[in-house]
């Protein structure tokens, strides 16, 4: 989605980082995205991307956050780099990215072999270097405390009928043995993965990486693709882990609005969008 950039508030900062990294790229050719909760990214005429922090909060984040994408091992697709130091401009902080080519693909089946490729290289991924800089495993959404989050401060705004079917899928998640911690994307939703035609080319949005269970990335592709697609990418193990992890994404979303001190009406729709979600799989598991 194109805008006219040239009276938006932080467009000095990112022109900014494109004479830091030596780039001229008329605003007109600037393509943004400010849909994020976190950044808004400004795609400029395809040569690089600039990604801006809309709060203090997450400009704390992206100088950890860019050092330890800067770390990550090389993957047979491609993943966001840094071009440029991060920056200060104004109350911006912004930093320069490599710009990846590719679509997205609307959520249903997929290539079982591709997203096992994914699975495979994001668990097998050395990660040594880049650990110290990844996020703490849910950070976004609660961190240490997120099981709490979820008991104390969303279980409480759902509709009655709801609140016990959130409590057991937490319970149920809670009751699961403990696995190796392997790298995890965090959001490998479908609508960050890059595709030619069927080659998937690259995976953008690293910011919360980490390192946890690795069936919750697993549950992302299920989501997204369905699970069918993802059934002989993975074990039966992880595949069953996965679909208790799915359980509490509706639940995440609500504690990502209040853990980021949302507005009121963004908070009301995930707890609605969380509603919906299990009244649809109330028979599923009941």
């Amino acid at each position: 989605m194109k805008f006219a950039c040239g009276h938006l508030p932080f467009a000095d900062a990112v022109d900014a980082v494109l004479a830091e990294a030596g780039v001229s790229v008329d605003r007109s050719e600037w393509e943004v995205h400010a849909g994020g909760s976190a950044h808004i990214v400004v795609n400029a005429g395809h040569v690089m991307s600039v990604r801006i922090a809309k709060n203090p909060t997450s400009g704390e984040n992206v100088r950890r956050r860019v050092r330890a994408l800067s770390l990550l091992p090389d993957f047979d697709f491609a993943i966001p780099r840094p071009l440029t130091p991060v920056l200060n401009e104004g109350r911006y902080t912004a930093v320069g990215m490599t710009w990846l080519p590719g679509t997205t693909r609307d959520p249903g089946p997929v290539d079982t072999t591709v997203l096992a490729s994914v699975l495979d290289q994001l668990r097998s991924a050395d990660v040594s270097q880049a650990a110290p800089w990844l996020d703490r495993p849910g950070q976004h959404w609660g961190g240490h405390r997120r099981r709490h989050v979820l008991l104390d401060q969303v279980i409480p705004r759902l509709i009655p009928g709801n609140r016990s079917r959130a409590q057991e899928a937490i319970q149920d998640l809670v009751e699961l043995e403990m696995v190796e911690p392997e790298l995890v994307h965090g959001d490998l939703m479908g609508n960050n993965m890059l595709w030619d035609n069927d080659r998937l080319v690259g995976i953008i949005d690293w910011d919360h990486a980490c390192l946890s269970d690795p069936a919750y990335d697993t549950a992302s592709l299920g989501l997204w693709f369905g699970w069918d697609s993802v059934r002989h990418a993975t074990t039966p193990d992880d595949f069953e882990r996965a679909q208790l992890h799915a359980r509490i994404f509706p639940l995440q979303a609500v504690a990502y609005a209040i853990h980021h001190e949302l507005d009121i009406a963004q908070i009301n729709q995930a707890v609605e969008k969380a509603d919906d979600w299990y009244d649809a799989h109330a028979s599923v598991h009941a």
